[in-house]
């Protein structure tokens, strides 16, 4: 009877005192995968324990209208997490979206698949991480994929639960922009994550979308109600739960179970046993603060709020990373884009999705992208460098030294946070991917409802300011390409560095109360306050800011524009990561190549939180790779305890 039945979801009380196999904390894109990898063997139970719920609705399965983070509770959009003030963003905040529900990120991203090159890995593993070389990492790949756009490829899985297809807009500018990327020396290319494939180009992508044009996520490829009503038996899903704090013997190392919570509501607790592992799957921002309220991290990070140090680890929370981006858009026409969804065709493509899906609601936001080096751009012309000075090949993606930071996507749609009314617009949207700068995840409260606070690394060292500076740049120059291609419209800037400054200050006045910057506060003189912070803080008197003409073009903006521009508007791309990193040593890293928790047998994590460096590409693919892999050495751990 179970096709007719509703997604099997347990509450909190439902689960109280027993005992699983496994539990995994957080029902994410990577937990699903682990729950799933798990739950295959019928004589094992799981629990899986998420804030959110299965909602699996129309809406969620729209490739572009599930997009739409303003759509909140429909899509279960967690949008109360902020950074804390951001000194080198002119001290603004920015919000930290997230997505609290079984599948997690994977039911609102752009369902874009991109493995990162192979000289990412090879950053990983000259980090002394040798079981994560691309080598190793590439067969869970393969295993996760089924490269439908890609029927020949030797390369690339083709029995994997991801079905994966590319797709062309029907739009006239995406061939005008290939001429354009093609005239600064990128090849256009067709398979991105194809580990011969340049470091650098531009690049069709592939969506995890399928045959019915519907989004396909964590929770429709692997905790499906097909498969979780199959399992029932030994696979729990408790939802509208969280993660209070795991309950650890110290002197063995062992995690004997979970403290949980309703997410809303009672404020009751409830304990879960755990017989083999813990394996938490919360994120870049859950999982540190839920080993912080277990007495797990740096020394002094819990015992403020009276949680006594279990094990001390510095590196928890201590290192968080992101891409952030620097909209840039141009003005074209209406039927260029999808403003084009606004008018009375808006409707005619809700008929093509349900009847047929079809039309631009079956899409995702972004079909195309450009990925370059920042170090193989010549500064003065703006052009691609196939070669260094020295002769060195610039587009050996095996390399770590290539791995490009800069990704320019193309998008028929604003990008800007608060749209520009009366304009209709494409985007250039350059995204900083290799930042130096670090954040932190710290408790706030030890109450777990709380929000960690959240120190956000943007523009926060002068490396970062100048790549991003030249990533704006090379975006101009290839907006400046795209203007002389032979597009028939003119796609002048509508916002971008050295225009006139009256619609960047509109948009700025336009913004809640939560962005705004918040003034430097003033020390008493002599305290320890006014010692000096290594930090870059921003002028905010608009008189020191530079005051541009209409219309600079890449030759003429000076840094100064491109630096002010920057601070105002850029934001993050919501690619956290690293905030639990893989490492070696427990003193600058949380686990080790096993994914276990330093000083715990039976503890691990899989999510992005582990990446020892970030990757330069969208995070879906690799996380899921972790999680695929986490399963993995959870089963050998078990087979071979058995065979002992």
């Amino acid at each position: 009877m179970w096709p007719f039945s509703s997604y099997p979801e347990y509450s909190p009380s439902q689960v109280d005192g027993k005992t699983y196999d496994y539990v995994i904390v957080g029902g994410g894109t990577a937990g699903c995968v682990v729950a799933s990898r798990l739950s295959e063997d019928r004589d094992i139970s799981v629990l899986v324990i998420d804030k959110g719920h299965a909602k699996d609705n129309i809406i969620s399965r729209m490739p572009l209208l599930s997009q739409n983070f303003l759509l909140g509770e429909t899509l279960q959009v967690q949008s109360s997490r902020w950074s804390e003030t951001m000194p080198g963003a002119n001290r603004r905040r920015t919000r930290l979206w997230a997505v609290e529900g079984i599948g997690g990120a994977s039911r609102i991203n752009a369902m874009l698949w991109t493995r990162g090159i192979p000289g990412d890995y090879a950053a990983w593993s000259e980090m002394g991480l040798n079981d994560w070389s691309y080598e190793k990492v590439e067969p869970y790949f393969r295993k996760i994929e089924n490269a439908i756009a890609h029927p020949e490829s030797k390369s690339r899985g083709h029995e994997g639960p991801i079905e994966l297809r590319q797709f062309k807009y029907s739009f006239t500018w995406p061939t005008y922009l290939e001429k354009a990327a093609q005239k600064l020396g990128l090849y256009l290319e067709g398979d991105i994550n194809d580990p011969a494939t340049p470091a650098m180009g531009h690049f069709n992508l592939d969506s995890a979308i399928d045959k019915h044009g519907c989004r396909i996520s964590a929770l429709t490829a692997y905790l499906s109600k097909t498969v979780t009503s199959q399992r029932r038996d030994h696979l729990t899903i408790c939802t509208g739960a969280m993660a209070a704090r795991l309950e650890v013997d110290a002197q063995t190392g062992i995690v004997t179970g979970v403290h949980i919570r309703n997410s809303k509501g009672s404020s009751n607790e409830f304990f879960v046993k755990a017989r083999r592992e813990v394996i938490v799957c919360s994120g870049a921002a859950c999982t540190p603060q839920l080993l912080l309220l277990s007495g797990i991290g740096p020394a002094d990070s819990s015992e403020k709020f009276g949680i006594s140090l279990v094990k001390e680890l510095p590196a928890v929370g201590a290192t968080l990373s992101d891409h952030y981006s620097v909209p840039i858009t141009l003005e074209i026409p209406r039927r260029e884009t999808f403003y084009l969804l606004e008018t009375i065709w808006g409707i005619w493509h809700i008929l093509l999705w349900l009847l047929f899906g079809k039309g631009l609601f079956s899409l995702t936001s972004v079909s195309t992208s450009l990925f370059v080096r920042s170090g193989a751009i010549d500064k003065n012309t703006m052009q691609v460098k196939h070669h260094d000075e020295e002769g060195h090949d610039n587009l050996n993606a095996s390399l770590s030294r290539n791995v490009p930071d800069i990704e320019i996507m193309a998008m028929p749609t604003n990008t800007v946070e608060r749209a520009i009314k009366g304009l209709t617009v494409m985007s250039l949207y350059p995204t900083f991917l290799q930042p130096r700068g670090s954040g932190r995840v710290e408790l706030v409260s030890s109450d777990p409802l709380v929000q960690p606070r959240i120190i956000y690394p943007m523009l926060s060292n002068e490396h970062d300011i100048a790549s991003v500076r030249l990533a704006v740049r090379f975006t101009m120059r290839l907006a400046d390409e795209f203007q002389h291609s032979g597009y028939p419209y003119p796609a002048k800037f509508a916002f971008a560095p050295g225009l006139n400054l009256s619609m960047l200050e509109e948009y700025e006045k336009a913004a809640p109360a939560e962005y705004l910057p918040v003034p430097v506060p003033v020390a008493p003189l002599g305290s320890d306050a006014q010692k000096p912070q290594v930090v870059l803080e921003v002028k905010q008197d608009a008189a020191v800011r530079p005051r541009s003409r209409e219309n600079k073009t890449w030759r003429d903006v000076t840094d100064d524009e491109i630096d002010d521009y920057s601070r105002r508007v850029c934001q993050t791309s919501l690619h956290f990561a690293s905030t639990c990193p893989m490492s070696n040593d427990e003193k600058s890293g949380v686990v080790d190549q096993q994914l276990r928790v330093h000083g715990f047998s039976n503890l691990r994590i899989a999510d992005t939180s582990v990446f020892p460096k970030i990757p330069s590409c969208h995070t879906m693919a690799p996380v899921m790779m972790v999680a695929e892999r986490c399963a993995d050495l959870v089963k050998a751990t078990w087979k071979g305890k058995k065979s002992q």
